[in-house]
């Protein structure tokens, strides 16, 4: 739209494309679970909107449910980054969610397939950026993901097909999104099957 604005010519999108037998498809359940493990990753941009998800795990923990958070991605490679990060920590710490909240810090690529494997559910709560290949590298794994509506991978996404999408900057519309994952055991199936099979057919190179 915007090249057609102030250029007067069409733009085709090629997107990016990951390596799914790297990113291997792991079938998981939910049914059985006491603690949910969530994962997200990536450097502490400020357009991350971290923040968001770990509000949305301290009202899903107020409502009595199991929840843990890990946030992987480097953080001290500038000023900006430094910074987001200090706010975050001083935000875990104000909620009292020490126990729940993990910064992880740099990962290798090996433990980050195993976070994406182990994890049960994959947050994206970005806004007003660009694309996101981690969304679709968590779905190759079978991790069900809710992403914000202003994620440029939310554009290619089904909400409640192969993906939970939520309004940006809503820490509330991301715990209802945990939630209703946690009940419904076959929707949670459903993301996770569904996810794996958009990337095979859509995303890989």
């Amino acid at each position: 739209q915007w090249v057609g604005e102030y250029f007067g010519r069409e733009a085709s999108v090629v997107r990016s494309g990951l390596d799914l037998e790297k990113f291997s498809y792991i079938e998981r359940h939910i049914a059985s679970k006491k603690q949910l493990f969530i994962f997200m990753a990536g450097i502490f941009f400020l357009h991350r909107r971290y923040e968001d998800a770990i509000r949305a795990v301290g009202i899903v923990r107020s409502h009595g449910y199991g929840v843990s958070l890990a946030i992987a991605g480097g953080h001290g490679a500038n000023k900006e980054y430094a910074g987001y990060y200090h706010d975050l920590t001083a935000l875990t710490r104000e909620l009292g969610l020490e126990s729940a909240v993990t910064f992880l810090g740099h990962i290798s690529d090996d433990e980050l397939i195993t976070r994406y494997q182990q994890s049960d559910i994959y947050i994206s709560p970005n806004h007003l950026q660009s694309w996101g290949l981690a969304v679709f590298e968590a779905m190759a794994s079978g991790c069900p993901v809710i992403v914000s509506k202003t994620a440029g991978a939310s554009e290619v996404l089904t909400d409640g097909e192969n993906a939970l999408l939520v309004p940006p900057k809503s820490p509330e519309a991301i715990a209802a999104a945990i939630e209703r994952i946690m009940k419904d055991p076959g929707l949670y199936e459903k993301l996770s099957k569904q996810g794996r099979s958009f990337v095979e057919q859509n995303i890989s190179w």
